[in-house]
């Protein structure tokens, strides 16, 4: 797949009352496909550069997301307004079963890109775990770029 859009990602995840905040940008490719639209794009740990992930983001035409995420540890999202969907969250020591209850979910897509922005709760046992915000920016690369001696 063609890596032709930029795309920004900032989650905050609360735990007990103290705030996490990630950010990152990186390139990605961007389809249509059945009416649902899908990102994709690489992450890699910067703690740990052998731990890569391939996460792809399908958004279907009724704003339900799954979160795919595939490499050294590996869960599916399943993230629905007002809806509870369990999740099996698969590590290097063993496989976790969450709960993810999705409070809002507002999708502001086109062809051109636009934002995804969800919040949801992740709970272990009934018991809260987190609360998370995930908000996503996705513009198309500029492939016109012209330098001054092209002009």
């Amino acid at each position: 797949m063609e890596e032709n859009y930029i795309l920004s990602v900032t989650g905050l995840q609360t735990v007990e009352g103290s705030e996490d905040k990630i950010e990152l940008k990186t390139m990605a490719s961007y389809v249509s496909k059945n009416g649902s639209r899908y990102i994709t794009y690489k992450e890699y740990d910067a703690q740990n550069p052998e731990k890569k992930y391939r996460t792809t983001i399908k958004i279907d035409p009724n704003h339900v997301v799954t979160v795919m995420k595939a490499g050294s540890e590996s869960h599916n999202l399943i993230l629905e307004k007002g809806q509870r969907h369990k999740c099996e969250y698969i590590t290097s020591f063993g496989v976790l079963s969450l709960g993810v209850y999705t409070e809002y979910v507002q999708v502001e897509l086109d062809e051109h890109g636009g934002e995804l922005v969800v919040r949801y709760i992740i709970d272990i046992q009934s018991e809260l775990a987190s609360k998370n915000e995930l908000h996503l920016k996705l513009e198309e690369a500029n492939q016109n770029v012209h330098s001054e001696s092209d002009s």
